[in-house]
């Protein structure tokens, strides 16, 4: 049983897909077919069932994912051991982030941790939040960076590296323009956009504006944190964001105030957590290992005041 059958074998059965198998073990569709078909034959059975309505797993496929994962996490970290005890730091590495953080955050961190280690293949994918912690677990990605990771996923590990200022937008000339902060009962009567439900950016709505207290009426739900800031500037409502969100797009430095008026938040929780995930192993591979210390220095965060903790999927 070879090791990259095994792998496309459990990229299969997680997706029940051929098509979004093959996107993630980077592999042409009749390749994924062909190591199934092998795998099969090594093993002397089916490993799924295939029909009009698609694939299932057969109960001898079933039995092998039970062990696929772990022998899978034992074959990376025996190729991470001999990595360290070699002194290589070479190899991909996958990274993953939200799109405002691959815009604004990520970039410089990335530049001179490819500067430093020019051995290692560096490859970058934005996504939303559950997509990015699906990836980390699946092994597709080695590391992400998200908003307000939430705990319970003992197979994941999160360290916090920033706490990102939250700020409200509002359309340019108005009425809270110029104020030094705004709470949420300046906010009652103004409308708000959010993005939709299960979102981290409308996770922190919610936890900006409970159920039970003061809660401006919404006035739509939008895909991205980018629709949203042009809504606003279109005077369409305003929006509760973080800060480095306003300087991921052609304006770094933040938008002109004849564009968007940006007011520092005054309510309950005024900045949410910036994370970096990443799966747990005995051994980490030397080139991860490298860019979580150079994140950490980037970040400024020292090893002593890292808040390591358990991240859990998007809920």
């Amino acid at each position: 049983m070879q090791l990259r059958h095994l792998k496309t074998f459990a990229a299969v059965a997680s997706t029940l897909n051929i098509t979004r198998a093959a996107e993630r073990v980077h592999l042409a569709q009749s390749s994924v077919t062909e190591q199934i078909q092998a795998l099969e034959a090594d093993l002397g059975t089916a490993l799924f069932d295939r029909s009009r309505r698609g694939l299932c797993l057969t109960a001898a496929g079933r039995r092998l994912l039970d062990y696929a994962a772990p022998l899978l996490a034992l074959a990376d970290e025996a190729r991470a051991a001999v990595a360290d005890a070699a002194g290589t730091t070479a190899g991909p590495l996958a990274v993953g982030g939200l799109e405002t953080l691959c815009a604004g955050r990520l970039p410089p961190l990335l530049a001179a941790f490819r500067r430093d280690h020019p051995a290692v293949a560096l490859t970058v994918a934005a996504a939303g939040s559950g997509a990015l912690r699906d990836g980390v677990r699946a092994g597709g990605l080695d590391v992400a960076f998200v908003f307000a990771p939430d705990a319970g996923d003992p197979d994941l590990l999160a360290e916090t590296v920033a706490d990102e200022e939250l700020v409200v937008i509002a359309p340019p000339g108005h009425r809270l323009a110029g104020r030094a902060a705004v709470a949420p009962e300046d906010l009652a009567d103004e409308p708000f956009l959010v993005t939709e439900r299960g979102c981290v950016y409308r996770r922190m709505f919610e936890a900006a504006f409970p159920a039970a207290g003061v809660r401006p009426p919404l006035a739509g739900e939008f895909g991205s944190i980018a629709a949203i800031r042009g809504l606003v500037e279109a005077g369409a409502g305003c929006a509760l964001v973080p800060r480095l969100a306003l300087a991921a797009g052609p304006d770094r430095d933040g938008p002109a105030p004849d564009r968007l008026a940006v007011l520092p938040w005054a309510g309950g929780e005024r900045t949410v957590p910036l994370a970096m995930l990443w799966r747990r192993r005995r051994v980490q591979r030397p080139a991860l290992a490298r860019f979580l210390d150079a994140a950490r220095r980037h970040f400024g965060v020292t090893p002593a005041g890292a808040r390591p903790r358990r991240a859990a999927p998007c809920r």
